[in-house]
């Protein structure tokens, strides 16, 4: 069980996932979260453009409409020319695919209004085989901070998890499974749990 500090304060958290859950988090996700394949594809036709300004804007809006946070986009559309926008993701992206996911999400979190948490889901949508979103309820659930640090460590521990689970005999072609299932099977546990 890890001990975090959060605040200045010792945190002990646990959660427990097994392998034969993740089939039906993953369909309570997509109930809850729908339009994750068209996100998806909307990343992969934004790399296949070379990252256009104003494709870059419009993916940073459905991104942050899809996570409900539509509040965020007028003030990055306001502090951030769309250059500013593609070069963030771009070299958000080239980090990323060097091993080096949690500088990339920093390098997009650079986007004035943008945040942490919102990062992260343009970094999981631009490469759901990488990365994972580390929002609110990851990092007050489960005891991770809010640094590039909290991130590569949540992202160690998810990469963690996908090793056991692909190595499960509890599950269907485990090897079909990203790192970003992982992520959203223990958000939707951890959300369930809250309620």
């Amino acid at each position: 069980m890890p001990v975090r500090q959060i605040d200045g304060r010792l945190c002990i958290v646990r959660i427990e996932l097994s392998p034969s859950e993740i089939p039906s988090l993953l369909a309570k996700h997509a109930e809850n979260y729908p339009g994750v394949p068209a996100c998806e594809a909307l990343g992969q036709e934004l790399i296949q453009s070379g990252f256009d300004p104003d494709a870059s804007v419009e993916f940073v809006q459905q991104v942050c409409k899809w996570g409900r946070g539509d509040r965020n986009i007028s003030r990055v559309r306001r502090n951030n020319s769309a250059s500013e926008v593609a070069l963030a993701l771009s070299e958000g992206l080239d980090l990323a695919r060097t091993g080096k996911v949690a500088h990339g999400v920093e390098r997009i979190r650079c986007l004035r209004n943008l945040g942490q948490s919102f990062a992260s889901k343009q970094m999981r949508f631009l490469d759901p085989a990488r990365a994972v979103v580390m929002d609110s309820v990851i990092r007050n659930r489960l005891g991770y901070a809010e640094t590039a640090n909290g991130y590569a460590e949540f992202l160690s521990d998810c990469q963690a998890i996908l090793v056991h689970v692909r190595k499960s005999d509890q599950l269907p072609e485990p090897e079909r499974l990203r790192i970003s299932d992982i992520e959203a099977a223990l958000f939707t546990k951890l959300q369930g749990s809250s309620k």
